[in-house]
């Protein structure tokens, strides 16, 4: 893997947030800060379409300064064009929070996934309401004593602020851009409705949170799914695989080369943790989520997991455990 992002890595070497970027001559990046967390900014795409207008990639955090951010950005790239399109790779507020907005200023409809729509329209406050957040922990059989600490986490969606989608993408469908041919991959696992978008012309893929360069993707982000995030995110690993040559432009950190490599990384990584599982689930007859994951290993150690960070190693515990039970998944 390959840093190809050179003003980025300048950028993060003097601690300072990258600039607007152009990736192709009618491609751009624009980093936007997001609070709290690990991960300093999310990028969102500017597309400039043969008629002049703009197609833009997940918005980003929804705050004054990013609006004044990215106003600042359409101006540089088009400076006499209107945004046309907001496509959002998955439904969590770093990417799509600011669609909204930018949906009510400029009349660009808002396209997402058919998952992704469902769940932002089932959910338009939150993914989870009280009975079912105390449902989760006692299941998990988390300590009584923890759990005011993990109810407060369970969903960090932001009231009321879920946009309105205009239009479902479905895997394989183009996104209307004049002189682009952008194709959308259904990537689930990260969420259920999570999409990669493929340009086959620019050896681009826009890979949203699905394969990320300094980080891996956490799974089954975006509510309860019908199907095994684990096994989902396996499986649209296989198909991101088959565009390891192309540059890949994600949600965070920076662009980069060597795509192939770093979604064999992103899957190992999880294959990995479910053979830890495996193993566990060799020795413990049924252990809690709870007991199961006490028993594998964590960067911050067990006892150091606190508030979001220990509710993040129960869901995933949970996921592989489930996953590791269908016996459906491959010995790596």
């Amino acid at each position: 893997m390959h840093n190809t992002g050179t003003q980025h890595l300048a950028a993060s070497d003097r601690g300072e947030l990258p600039p607007l970027e152009q990736v192709r001559d009618d491609v751009w990046s624009l980093a936007q800060p997001m609070p709290g967390g690990h991960l300093a900014y999310s990028f969102t795409y500017l597309l400039r379409g043969a008629d002049g207008g703009v197609h833009v990639i997940d918005p980003g955090w929804d705050s004054d300064a990013n609006w004044d951010r990215l106003a600042s950005a359409l101006v540089a790239v088009a400076p006499d064009g209107a945004v046309t399109g907001i496509t959002g790779t998955h439904l969590h507020p770093d990417h799509v929070g600011m669609a909204a907005r930018l949906r009510r200023a400029s009349g660009a409809p808002l396209a997402m996934h058919g998952a992704e729509r469902a769940a932002l329209e089932r959910h338009d406050a939150r993914l989870l309401d009280a009975d079912e957040v105390t449902a989760r922990l006692e299941g998990w059989d988390v300590p009584h004593e923890r759990r005011d600490e993990l109810s407060r986490f369970v969903d960090r969606s932001p009231h009321g602020l879920a946009p309105a989608v205009d239009r479902t993408l479905s895997d394989g469908d183009v996104l209307p851009v004049p002189g682009f041919r952008t194709v959308v991959m259904g990537t689930p696992g990260h969420t259920a409705g999570h999409i990669c978008l493929r340009d086959d012309d620019r050896g681009l893929l826009f890979t949203g949170d699905h394969v990320l360069p300094t980080v891996f993707a956490g799974l089954g982000l975006g509510g309860a799914t019908p199907s095994n995030p684990l096994a989902d995110y396996v499986a649209s690993i296989d198909r991101v695989r088959r565009y390891g040559h192309y540059e890949a432009l994600p949600g965070h950190g920076h662009r980069f080369s060597g795509l192939g490599g770093r979604a064999d990384e992103s899957a190992e990584h999880q294959l990995k943790r479910a053979r830890e599982v495996a193993a566990v689930l060799a020795d413990v007859e049924e252990p809690t989520v709870w007991d199961l994951a006490s028993r594998l290993t964590w960067t911050a150690g067990w006892e150091g997991l606190q508030g979001f960070q220990l509710l993040s190693a129960l869901s995933q515990t949970e996921i592989h455990r489930d996953f590791v039970r269908t016996q459906a998944w491959p010995a790596r």
